[in-house]
């Protein structure tokens, strides 16, 4: 199975990603397990709640060792980018879920919390775009479009 995008929310289309919009049944294709569906599905909706933009889960189960999952989202500041890992962190903590590492709180530009199986990035847009991670765990396209796993160098 190759990288696979999930765009969630339909908010911004990217040609160089795949990408799909959001539903139910394709998180449960998507996520076979059913604690890491859970935990995603519950980061998603605090992410919502707490106005995260451009929300993208990325599988990356072939192409990483660190995660199986990974989410990424913006703020529309430093500030924002801190609030929205902040309330996922109490939230779920709260509920009993543990964050094994959060990097990047203080500055807020790239905060990243790690639950093992899943790695959630908090960006802020222009830090988003420089570092482009969509691109970097994408699948790989060869020149008539098709899917390639091992890009040629």
């Amino acid at each position: 199975m190759v990288s696979e995008t999930q765009n969630l929310f339909n908010k911004q289309k990217n040609e160089n990603v795949l990408e799909r919009n959001f539903a139910e049944k394709n998180l449960e294709k998507l996520i076979t397990e059913d604690s890491d569906r859970a935990l995603v599905k519950r980061i998603l909706e605090l992410l919502e709640d707490a106005k995260a933009e451009e929300i993208v889960l990325i599988d990356v189960y072939e192409s990483s060792n660190l995660a199986d999952y990974l989410l990424i989202c913006e703020g529309r500041s430093q500030l924002h980018c801190r609030g929205i890992a902040e309330n996922v962190e109490y939230r779920l903590k709260h509920e009993g879920e543990i964050h094994l590492s959060i990097e990047g709180e203080h500055e807020g530009n790239w905060v990243l919390l790690d639950f093992g199986n899943i790695i959630l990035h908090v960006f802020h847009p222009e830090i988003r775009k420089y570092y482009n991670l969509e691109d970097l765990y994408a699948p790989h396209k060869d020149k008539e479009g098709i899917k390639n796993t091992n890009p040629k160098k």
